[in-house]
Protein backbone atom coordinates (compact mmCIF):
# COMPACT_ATOMS: atom_id res chain seq x y z
CA UNK A 1 0.00 0.00 0.00
CA UNK A 2 1.94 3.66 -0.91
CA UNK A 3 2.44 5.88 2.08
CA UNK A 4 -0.41 8.57 1.10
CA UNK A 5 -2.61 5.76 0.21
CA UNK A 6 -2.39 3.99 3.86
CA UNK A 7 -2.33 7.60 5.66
CA UNK A 8 -5.91 8.76 3.72
CA UNK A 9 -6.97 5.31 5.16
CA UNK A 10 -5.72 5.66 8.80
CA UNK A 11 -7.44 8.87 8.72
CA UNK A 12 -10.50 7.76 7.21
CA UNK A 13 -10.27 4.73 10.10
CA UNK A 14 -9.91 7.01 13.03
CA UNK A 15 -12.78 9.25 12.07
CA UNK A 16 -15.10 6.48 11.83
CA UNK A 17 -17.34 5.15 14.68
CA UNK A 18 -17.68 1.82 16.22
CA UNK A 19 -19.56 0.42 13.25
CA UNK A 20 -16.97 1.74 10.50
CA UNK A 21 -13.68 0.76 12.24
CA UNK A 22 -15.53 -2.98 12.48
CA UNK A 23 -16.12 -3.17 8.73
CA UNK A 24 -12.49 -1.05 8.18
CA UNK A 25 -11.12 -4.21 10.09
CA UNK A 26 -13.00 -7.16 8.21
CA UNK A 27 -12.10 -5.59 4.77
CA UNK A 28 -8.58 -5.14 5.33
CA UNK A 29 -8.24 -8.28 7.44
CA UNK A 30 -4.95 -9.68 7.35
CA UNK A 31 -5.92 -13.20 6.96
CA UNK A 32 -9.05 -15.20 5.19
CA UNK A 33 -11.97 -14.77 7.50
CA UNK A 34 -13.87 -18.08 8.10
CA UNK A 35 -15.77 -20.29 10.25
CA UNK A 36 -13.54 -23.69 10.71
CA UNK A 37 -14.88 -25.57 13.43
CA UNK A 38 -13.19 -29.34 15.50
CA UNK A 39 -13.66 -31.17 18.47
CA UNK A 40 -11.27 -30.35 20.84
CA UNK A 41 -12.89 -32.20 23.78
CA UNK A 42 -10.53 -35.21 24.03
CA UNK A 43 -7.44 -32.55 24.27
CA UNK A 44 -9.46 -31.45 27.27
CA UNK A 45 -8.90 -34.41 28.70
CA UNK A 46 -5.22 -32.64 29.58
CA UNK A 47 -5.75 -29.92 31.90
CA UNK A 48 -5.62 -30.38 35.21
CA UNK A 49 -8.41 -31.86 37.11
CA UNK A 50 -9.38 -28.45 38.97
CA UNK A 51 -9.66 -26.52 35.72
CA UNK A 52 -11.33 -29.21 33.95
CA UNK A 53 -14.32 -29.28 36.64
CA UNK A 54 -14.47 -25.10 36.27
CA UNK A 55 -15.50 -25.25 32.72
CA UNK A 56 -17.94 -28.28 33.23
CA UNK A 57 -19.54 -26.01 36.04
CA UNK A 58 -19.41 -22.83 34.26
CA UNK A 59 -20.55 -24.55 30.87
CA UNK A 60 -23.78 -26.30 33.04
CA UNK A 61 -24.76 -22.56 34.41
CA UNK A 62 -24.33 -20.82 30.89
CA UNK A 63 -26.74 -24.11 29.72
CA UNK A 64 -29.07 -23.56 32.31
CA UNK A 65 -30.10 -19.59 30.77
CA UNK A 66 -29.35 -20.91 27.21
CA UNK A 67 -26.49 -18.47 27.06
CA UNK A 68 -23.26 -19.07 25.00
CA UNK A 69 -20.15 -19.06 26.93
CA UNK A 70 -16.63 -19.64 25.38
CA UNK A 71 -13.24 -20.26 26.71
CA UNK A 72 -10.48 -18.21 24.70
CA UNK A 73 -6.86 -16.82 24.80
CA UNK A 74 -4.06 -17.96 26.52
CA UNK A 75 -5.35 -21.32 27.65
CA UNK A 76 -6.48 -22.40 24.17
CA UNK A 77 -3.50 -21.44 22.24
CA UNK A 78 -1.31 -23.09 25.83
CA UNK A 79 -3.21 -26.45 25.55
CA UNK A 80 -1.98 -27.27 22.19
CA UNK A 81 1.45 -26.26 23.26
CA UNK A 82 1.51 -28.22 26.41
CA UNK A 83 2.40 -25.22 28.31
CA UNK A 84 0.57 -24.96 31.94
CA UNK A 85 -1.00 -21.89 31.84
CA UNK A 86 -4.35 -21.20 35.12
CA UNK A 87 -5.24 -17.63 34.09
CA UNK A 88 -8.80 -18.25 32.12
CA UNK A 89 -10.31 -15.95 29.91
CA UNK A 90 -13.90 -16.29 29.61
CA UNK A 91 -16.40 -14.71 27.33
CA UNK A 92 -20.41 -15.04 27.38
CA UNK A 93 -22.94 -13.76 25.06
CA UNK A 94 -25.73 -12.77 27.74
CA UNK A 95 -26.20 -10.84 31.13
CA UNK A 96 -22.84 -11.21 32.40
CA UNK A 97 -23.42 -9.37 35.65
CA UNK A 98 -26.03 -11.76 36.72
CA UNK A 99 -24.39 -14.63 35.61
CA UNK A 100 -20.92 -14.17 37.14
CA UNK A 101 -23.19 -13.47 40.77
CA UNK A 102 -24.58 -17.01 40.60
CA UNK A 103 -21.47 -18.78 39.30
CA UNK A 104 -19.69 -17.25 42.05
CA UNK A 105 -22.56 -18.06 44.90
CA UNK A 106 -22.18 -22.36 43.29
CA UNK A 107 -18.13 -22.07 43.71
CA UNK A 108 -18.52 -20.06 46.71
CA UNK A 109 -15.83 -17.19 46.02
CA UNK A 110 -15.61 -13.62 45.66
CA UNK A 111 -16.16 -12.14 42.43
CA UNK A 112 -15.92 -8.76 41.14
CA UNK A 113 -17.67 -7.09 38.50
CA UNK A 114 -17.30 -3.75 36.30
CA UNK A 115 -20.11 -2.53 34.83
CA UNK A 116 -18.72 0.05 32.68
CA UNK A 117 -16.48 -2.45 30.91
CA UNK A 118 -18.58 -5.12 31.81
CA UNK A 119 -16.17 -7.41 32.80
CA UNK A 120 -15.64 -9.45 35.89
CA UNK A 121 -13.31 -11.76 37.61
CA UNK A 122 -13.43 -14.52 39.98
CA UNK A 123 -10.17 -15.71 42.14
CA UNK A 124 -10.59 -19.21 42.95
CA UNK A 125 -8.57 -21.83 45.00
CA UNK A 126 -5.27 -23.27 43.56
CA UNK A 127 -4.15 -19.68 42.50
CA UNK A 128 -6.62 -20.51 39.57
CA UNK A 129 -7.72 -16.67 37.81
CA UNK A 130 -10.36 -16.02 35.59
CA UNK A 131 -11.43 -12.98 33.58
CA UNK A 132 -15.20 -13.29 32.70
CA UNK A 133 -16.41 -10.64 29.56
CA UNK A 134 -19.40 -9.99 27.69
CA UNK A 135 -19.34 -9.63 24.20
CA UNK A 136 -17.03 -6.42 23.02
CA UNK A 137 -16.21 -4.61 20.14
CA UNK A 138 -14.06 -1.53 20.49
CA UNK A 139 -13.88 1.83 19.28
CA UNK A 140 -10.15 3.76 19.32
CA UNK A 141 -10.43 7.50 18.57
CA UNK A 142 -6.79 7.28 17.71
CA UNK A 143 -3.64 5.26 17.86
CA UNK A 144 -2.52 4.54 21.45
CA UNK A 145 -5.88 6.06 22.83
CA UNK A 146 -8.03 3.51 25.44
CA UNK A 147 -10.51 1.99 23.49
CA UNK A 148 -14.04 2.96 23.90
CA UNK A 149 -16.39 -0.43 24.47
CA UNK A 150 -20.34 -1.07 23.20
CA UNK A 151 -21.74 -4.34 23.33
CA UNK A 152 -21.07 -6.58 20.08
CA UNK A 153 -23.30 -8.75 17.85
CA UNK A 154 -21.43 -11.84 18.22
CA UNK A 155 -18.27 -13.71 18.65
CA UNK A 156 -16.43 -12.89 15.64
CA UNK A 157 -16.74 -9.43 16.32
CA UNK A 158 -15.61 -10.05 19.90
CA UNK A 159 -12.70 -11.79 18.00
CA UNK A 160 -11.31 -8.99 16.03
CA UNK A 161 -10.22 -7.17 19.31
CA UNK A 162 -7.73 -9.94 19.95
CA UNK A 163 -3.98 -9.41 18.84
CA UNK A 164 -3.05 -12.14 17.38
CA UNK A 165 -4.30 -14.88 15.29
CA UNK A 166 -3.09 -17.96 17.58
CA UNK A 167 -5.12 -15.98 20.62
CA UNK A 168 -7.86 -16.03 18.63
CA UNK A 169 -9.17 -19.62 19.15
CA UNK A 170 -12.11 -20.20 20.71
CA UNK A 171 -13.71 -23.22 22.96
CA UNK A 172 -17.35 -23.85 23.35
CA UNK A 173 -18.54 -24.39 26.78
CA UNK A 174 -21.98 -25.39 26.30
CA UNK A 175 -23.44 -28.96 26.42
CA UNK A 176 -24.11 -30.46 23.18
CA UNK A 177 -21.01 -27.77 21.35
CA UNK A 178 -18.53 -28.64 24.58
CA UNK A 179 -15.19 -28.73 23.50
CA UNK A 180 -15.72 -27.03 19.95
CA UNK A 181 -13.08 -24.97 18.78
CA UNK A 182 -14.03 -22.37 16.40
CA UNK A 183 -11.39 -20.97 14.52
CA UNK A 184 -12.33 -18.14 12.48
CA UNK A 185 -8.68 -16.76 12.00
CA UNK A 186 -7.01 -19.40 10.96
CA UNK A 187 -4.82 -19.56 13.86
CA UNK A 188 -4.26 -23.00 14.50
CA UNK A 189 -2.66 -23.06 11.31
CA UNK A 190 -0.07 -20.10 12.61
CA UNK A 191 -0.09 -21.67 16.10
CA UNK A 192 1.70 -24.81 14.11
CA UNK A 193 3.89 -22.82 12.36
CA UNK A 194 4.77 -20.96 14.95
CA UNK A 195 3.76 -17.54 13.36
CA UNK A 196 2.73 -14.29 14.68
CA UNK A 197 0.34 -12.56 12.43
CA UNK A 198 -2.08 -9.60 13.22
CA UNK A 199 -5.39 -9.10 12.70
CA UNK A 200 -5.37 -5.99 10.11
CA UNK A 201 -2.82 -3.47 9.51
CA UNK A 202 -4.17 -1.45 12.17
CA UNK A 203 -3.42 -3.48 15.02
CA UNK A 204 -0.18 -2.19 16.10
CA UNK A 205 -1.67 1.52 15.54
CA UNK A 206 -4.79 0.98 18.09
CA UNK A 207 -2.92 -0.58 20.86
CA UNK A 208 1.08 -0.62 20.54
CA UNK A 209 1.41 -2.56 24.07
CA UNK A 210 0.76 -5.88 21.36
CA UNK A 211 4.29 -5.31 20.12
CA UNK A 212 5.55 -6.03 23.74
CA UNK A 213 2.92 -8.74 23.81
CA UNK A 214 4.38 -9.93 20.53
CA UNK A 215 7.94 -10.23 21.90
CA UNK A 216 6.63 -11.70 24.84
CA UNK A 217 5.23 -14.47 22.82
CA UNK A 218 8.53 -14.66 20.48
CA UNK A 219 11.13 -15.06 23.25
CA UNK A 220 8.94 -17.69 25.53
CA UNK A 221 7.69 -19.73 22.83
CA UNK A 222 9.75 -19.16 20.05
CA UNK A 223 7.44 -17.60 17.38
CA UNK A 224 8.65 -15.90 14.74
CA UNK A 225 6.82 -12.99 13.50
CA UNK A 226 5.01 -13.30 10.28
CA UNK A 227 6.41 -11.38 7.11
CA UNK A 228 3.70 -8.66 7.21
CA UNK A 229 2.87 -8.21 10.82
CA UNK A 230 6.87 -7.99 11.48
CA UNK A 231 7.06 -5.22 8.53
CA UNK A 232 3.93 -3.14 9.91
CA UNK A 233 5.65 -3.72 13.41
CA UNK A 234 8.66 -2.23 11.81
CA UNK A 235 6.93 0.87 10.26
CA UNK A 236 4.78 1.59 13.80
CA UNK A 237 8.39 1.49 15.63
CA UNK A 238 9.33 3.68 12.91
CA UNK A 239 6.38 6.25 12.16
CA UNK A 240 3.55 6.26 14.79
CA UNK A 241 3.22 8.50 17.21
CA UNK A 242 3.03 7.01 20.78
CA UNK A 243 2.81 10.21 22.76
CA UNK A 244 -1.00 9.06 23.33
CA UNK A 245 0.25 5.89 24.96
CA UNK A 246 0.29 5.85 28.73
CA UNK A 247 3.29 5.04 30.82
CA UNK A 248 1.19 2.71 32.56
CA UNK A 249 -0.25 0.74 29.95
CA UNK A 250 3.33 0.06 28.57
CA UNK A 251 5.00 -0.83 31.98
CA UNK A 252 2.03 -3.33 32.60
CA UNK A 253 3.23 -5.08 29.46
CA UNK A 254 6.84 -4.57 30.39
CA UNK A 255 6.09 -6.08 33.92
CA UNK A 256 4.40 -9.34 31.97
CA UNK A 257 7.79 -9.61 29.61
CA UNK A 258 10.09 -9.60 32.79
CA UNK A 259 8.26 -11.27 34.96
CA UNK A 260 10.43 -14.52 34.60
CA UNK A 261 14.30 -14.97 33.94
CA UNK A 262 15.37 -12.88 30.74
CA UNK A 263 15.52 -15.67 27.90
CA UNK A 264 18.49 -14.93 25.67
CA UNK A 265 16.09 -15.05 22.48
CA UNK A 266 14.69 -11.85 23.85
CA UNK A 267 18.12 -9.72 22.81
CA UNK A 268 17.69 -9.96 19.32
CA UNK A 269 14.47 -9.48 18.90
CA UNK A 270 14.75 -6.29 20.75
CA UNK A 271 17.34 -5.12 18.25
CA UNK A 272 14.86 -5.81 15.55
CA UNK A 273 12.10 -4.49 17.17
CA UNK A 274 12.76 -1.74 19.73
CA UNK A 275 10.19 -1.69 21.70
CA UNK A 276 11.32 0.69 24.42
CA UNK A 277 10.07 3.74 21.81
CA UNK A 278 6.75 3.07 23.17
CA UNK A 279 8.29 4.93 26.11
CA UNK A 280 10.27 7.92 23.78
CA UNK A 281 13.52 5.98 24.39
CA UNK A 282 15.89 4.97 22.79
CA UNK A 283 17.98 2.01 24.09
CA UNK A 284 21.06 -0.14 22.58
CA UNK A 285 21.16 -3.52 22.66
CA UNK A 286 24.69 -4.03 23.22
CA UNK A 287 26.39 -7.21 23.21
CA UNK A 288 27.07 -7.23 26.86
CA UNK A 289 23.55 -7.20 28.20
CA UNK A 290 23.35 -10.89 27.50
CA UNK A 291 25.81 -11.47 30.08
CA UNK A 292 24.62 -8.96 32.10
CA UNK A 293 20.86 -10.33 32.12
CA UNK A 294 22.96 -14.42 32.74
CA UNK A 295 24.68 -12.97 36.01
CA UNK A 296 22.02 -11.15 37.37
CA UNK A 297 19.54 -14.03 36.98
CA UNK A 298 22.23 -16.29 38.86
CA UNK A 299 22.08 -13.71 41.40
CA UNK A 300 18.57 -13.93 41.57
CA UNK A 301 18.33 -17.57 41.46
CA UNK A 302 20.69 -17.06 44.77
CA UNK A 303 18.89 -14.46 46.63
CA UNK A 304 15.37 -16.12 45.86
CA UNK A 305 15.79 -17.94 49.42
CA UNK A 306 16.37 -15.09 51.50
CA UNK A 307 13.14 -13.26 51.87
CA UNK A 308 14.13 -9.68 50.04
CA UNK A 309 11.48 -8.97 48.18
CA UNK A 310 13.30 -7.89 45.13
CA UNK A 311 11.08 -6.65 42.71
CA UNK A 312 12.52 -8.91 40.43
CA UNK A 313 10.41 -7.04 36.69
CA UNK A 314 11.76 -3.88 37.29
CA UNK A 315 15.09 -4.93 38.11
CA UNK A 316 15.13 -7.11 34.83
CA UNK A 317 13.61 -3.91 32.84
CA UNK A 318 16.27 -1.68 34.58
CA UNK A 319 19.11 -3.79 32.93
CA UNK A 320 18.17 -1.93 29.62
CA UNK A 321 17.83 1.41 31.00
CA UNK A 322 21.46 2.32 32.19
CA UNK A 323 21.71 5.56 30.12
CA UNK A 324 17.91 6.72 30.20
CA UNK A 325 18.76 8.70 33.63
CA UNK A 326 17.01 12.20 32.01
CA UNK A 327 14.32 10.83 30.28
CA UNK A 328 13.14 8.85 33.06
CA UNK A 329 13.68 11.01 35.60
CA UNK A 330 10.21 13.19 34.55
CA UNK A 331 8.04 9.72 34.77
CA UNK A 332 5.59 9.84 37.46
CA UNK A 333 5.67 6.37 38.54
CA UNK A 334 6.29 4.85 42.34
CA UNK A 335 8.98 6.23 44.13
CA UNK A 336 10.95 3.02 44.36
CA UNK A 337 10.28 1.98 41.25
CA UNK A 338 12.06 5.28 40.05
CA UNK A 339 14.83 4.32 42.25
CA UNK A 340 15.42 1.20 40.94
CA UNK A 341 15.26 2.36 37.01
CA UNK A 342 17.54 5.79 37.76
CA UNK A 343 19.69 3.28 39.89
CA UNK A 344 22.63 3.15 37.13
CA UNK A 345 22.25 6.53 36.14
CA UNK A 346 22.75 7.92 39.74
CA UNK A 347 25.67 5.32 41.43
CA UNK A 348 28.08 4.94 38.00
CA UNK A 349 30.33 7.29 39.53
CA UNK A 350 30.62 5.29 42.87
CA UNK A 351 32.49 2.38 40.44
CA UNK A 352 35.60 3.68 39.89
CA UNK A 353 35.53 4.66 44.12
CA UNK A 354 34.77 1.01 44.91
CA UNK A 355 37.83 -0.22 41.89
CA UNK A 356 40.48 -0.32 45.42
CA UNK A 357 41.00 -1.87 48.59
CA UNK A 358 38.49 -0.47 51.11
CA UNK A 359 38.16 -1.27 55.45
CA UNK A 360 34.36 -2.66 56.00
CA UNK A 361 33.21 0.72 57.22
CA UNK A 362 34.63 2.43 53.87
CA UNK A 363 32.54 -0.20 51.99
CA UNK A 364 29.65 0.17 54.32
CA UNK A 365 29.83 4.07 53.74
CA UNK A 366 29.16 4.11 49.80
CA UNK A 367 26.77 1.71 49.93
CA UNK A 368 24.37 1.88 52.47
CA UNK A 369 22.12 3.73 51.27
CA UNK A 370 21.18 1.47 48.10
CA UNK A 371 18.83 -0.90 48.25
CA UNK A 372 19.40 -4.74 46.80
CA UNK A 373 17.91 -3.82 43.40
CA UNK A 374 20.29 -1.07 43.29
CA UNK A 375 22.94 -2.98 44.41
CA UNK A 376 22.40 -5.64 42.06
CA UNK A 377 22.47 -3.48 39.01
CA UNK A 378 26.14 -1.65 39.55
CA UNK A 379 27.07 -5.41 40.68
CA UNK A 380 26.06 -7.10 37.04
CA UNK A 381 27.13 -3.39 35.32
CA UNK A 382 30.68 -3.11 37.06
CA UNK A 383 33.54 -4.10 35.38
CA UNK A 384 36.71 -4.96 37.51
CA UNK A 385 37.16 -7.89 39.54
CA UNK A 386 37.61 -5.43 42.70
CA UNK A 387 34.45 -4.07 42.09
CA UNK A 388 32.67 -7.17 41.98
CA UNK A 389 34.14 -8.26 45.09
CA UNK A 390 33.39 -5.16 46.77
CA UNK A 391 29.60 -5.18 46.03
CA UNK A 392 29.29 -8.94 47.28
CA UNK A 393 31.21 -8.48 49.96
CA UNK A 394 28.88 -5.84 51.20
CA UNK A 395 25.92 -7.36 50.05
CA UNK A 396 27.01 -10.82 52.32
CA UNK A 397 28.55 -9.81 55.08
CA UNK A 398 28.14 -6.18 55.72
CA UNK A 399 24.33 -5.09 54.36
CA UNK A 400 23.30 -6.73 57.51
CA UNK A 401 24.84 -5.94 60.31
CA UNK A 402 22.33 -3.85 62.66
CA UNK A 403 23.31 -2.47 65.78
CA UNK A 404 21.32 -3.63 69.17
CA UNK A 405 21.49 -0.33 70.65
CA UNK A 406 19.56 2.87 69.80
CA UNK A 407 18.79 6.36 70.85
CA UNK A 408 16.71 5.26 73.43
CA UNK A 409 20.11 3.71 75.52
CA UNK A 410 21.46 6.72 75.31
CA UNK A 411 18.82 8.44 76.85
CA UNK A 412 19.30 5.91 79.59
CA UNK A 413 22.71 6.19 79.66
CA UNK A 414 22.47 10.16 80.09
CA UNK A 415 23.24 11.52 76.68
CA UNK A 416 20.67 14.33 76.14
CA UNK A 417 19.23 14.62 72.40
CA UNK A 418 21.47 16.18 69.66
CA UNK A 419 24.17 15.96 67.12
CA UNK A 420 26.30 13.41 69.37
CA UNK A 421 23.45 10.73 69.74
CA UNK A 422 24.14 10.03 65.36
CA UNK A 423 28.20 10.61 65.97
CA UNK A 424 28.04 8.04 69.01
CA UNK A 425 25.79 5.49 67.06
CA UNK A 426 27.67 5.75 63.83
CA UNK A 427 31.26 5.27 66.00
CA UNK A 428 29.50 1.81 67.04
CA UNK A 429 28.39 0.96 63.96
CA UNK A 430 31.63 1.64 62.52
CA UNK A 431 33.55 -0.96 65.01
CA UNK A 432 30.93 -3.47 64.74
CA UNK A 433 31.21 -3.22 60.94
CA UNK A 434 35.13 -4.22 61.80
CA UNK A 435 34.40 -7.44 63.35
CA UNK A 436 33.83 -6.15 66.72
CA UNK A 437 30.77 -5.68 69.32
CA UNK A 438 28.52 -8.49 68.79
CA UNK A 439 26.62 -8.10 71.67
CA UNK A 440 24.45 -5.85 73.24
CA UNK A 441 26.18 -5.24 76.52
CA UNK A 442 29.02 -4.65 74.73
CA UNK A 443 27.78 -2.21 71.96
CA UNK A 444 26.02 -0.28 75.21
CA UNK A 445 29.58 -0.44 77.34
CA UNK A 446 31.49 0.94 74.55
CA UNK A 447 28.68 3.97 73.47
CA UNK A 448 29.33 4.74 77.25
CA UNK A 449 33.05 4.93 77.42
CA UNK A 450 32.59 7.30 74.14
CA UNK A 451 29.65 9.43 76.21
CA UNK A 452 32.36 9.91 78.95
CA UNK A 453 35.26 10.65 76.91
CA UNK A 454 33.26 12.95 74.85
CA UNK A 455 31.81 14.76 78.28
CA UNK A 456 28.24 14.22 76.96
CA UNK A 457 25.77 16.24 75.14
CA UNK A 458 28.29 19.52 73.60
CA UNK A 459 25.63 21.47 72.82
Amino acid sequence: MENIERQDLLAAYYTGNFLEQGKYRQEYSLVEIKKRERDLSPLLQRLPADILRFLEIAGDLAEKYQIRLYLVGGLVRDIFLNIENRDLDLVLEGDLETYIRELAEVLKVEYTYNAWFRTGNLALPGGLNVDLAGLRREYYRYSGALPEVEPADDILEDLFRRDYTVNTLVLILNEGKWGCLLDYFNGLEDLREGKLRILHPFSFLDDPTRIIRGARLASKIGFTFEEVSAALLKEALTEADFSHLSLERVLKELELLFATPINPALFPLLRNYPIFKLLNLEVEIGEELPEQAEELEAYLAELSEKNYNIEEWVLRTALFFADAGEEISGWKLRSDYKDIFLAYYRYKSLLPELDRDLAADELAAKLKALRMEELLLLLVKGRGRRIKENILRYMKELRDIELKINGKDLLASGLKPGPLFREILDAVYRERLKGSLYTREEQLAYARDLIRERGGNKE
